[in-house]
């Protein structure tokens, strides 16, 4: 898909079309490959928009996002399941209307995106929706994880920029740390992470829309965004590939 996508638009002038023998001739692909490559493209385009549209995801966002279930800090309130003016069942028929809000809650529970904290009250735990599976859609949102930052990368890196830079910074812990440090190092940052992206979503929702807004003449088509992840370096092997393969010996 990758080789196809950068035949069919990075060696043409913006606006023309790349002929298949074309992009035959730069990826080395033959044509019932190349038709292949724009099956899979359509489908991983297809399931994006199936995870726009997931109730669960829905409901989550809604929980994070809808101003009527957002506390004065930012965070989301806790919800009873029925038996008020915002509950989860009220939240569910806004923003997944025609799921059962029994539905909702069971898959919620199951990958642990909310947990009870009252007689049936409930928190949210997580902001998305990530079913724990290699699915279409977690392979869609792999994809797209890996576009942006690449995306970023190559702005950055570009000697001439229409733009400025994006924001790009790194940490790195100084020292190994155990199994028992890397699970209080992932604790920490999803407090202090979530409380960082909950402001910089106000500001987003608030600041950016309703106190600067779009001014006479401006056209808003930027879609922009932040992603924060903890990543883990895989160990280090130290066989030498030689020894990893096994060679047939001749027979006499």
């Amino acid at each position: 898909m990758a080789f196809v996508e950068s035949a069919a638009r990075d060696f043409v002038g913006k606006g023309m079309r790349s002929s298949s023998a074309s992009v035959c001739a730069l990826t080395g692909m033959s044509q019932q490959e190349v038709q292949v490559a724009l099956l899979e493209q359509e489908r991983f385009e297809a399931s994006e928009l199936l995870e726009v549209s997931n109730p669960f995801a829905r409901v989550l966002h809604g929980w994070h996002n809808d101003r009527d279930y957002v506390g004065p800090y930012g965070f989301p309130v806790d919800l009873p399941f029925v038996g008020s003016p915002l509950s989860f069942t009220v939240l569910t028929s806004r923003h997944a209307s025609g799921v059962s809000p029994e539905v909702i809650l069971k898959e919620l529970q199951r990958i642990g995106a909310v947990t009870e904290v009252g007689a049936n009250v409930w928190k949210p735990l997580k902001q998305e929706y990530i079913e724990p599976s290699l699915s279409p859609e977690n392979l869609g949102r792999m994809a797209s994880l890996v576009e942006s930052l690449l995306t970023t990368l190559e702005n950055n890196t570009r000697g001439a920029r229409d733009g400025t830079d994006l924001f790009e910074r790194t940490m790195i812990v100084d020292a190994p740390l155990t199994s028992s440090q890397l699970l209080e190092l992932q604790s920490y940052l999803k407090v202090v992470g979530g409380q960082f992206l909950h402001r910089v979503d106000a500001f987003a929702a608030v600041d950016l829309q309703e106190k600067i807004g779009i001014k006479p003449g401006e056209v808003a088509d930027i879609h922009a965004g932040l992603q924060c992840f903890l990543y883990v370096e895989p160990a280090e092997d130290h066989v030498r590939l030689r020894d990893v393969i096994e060679f047939n010996q001749p027979t006499h």
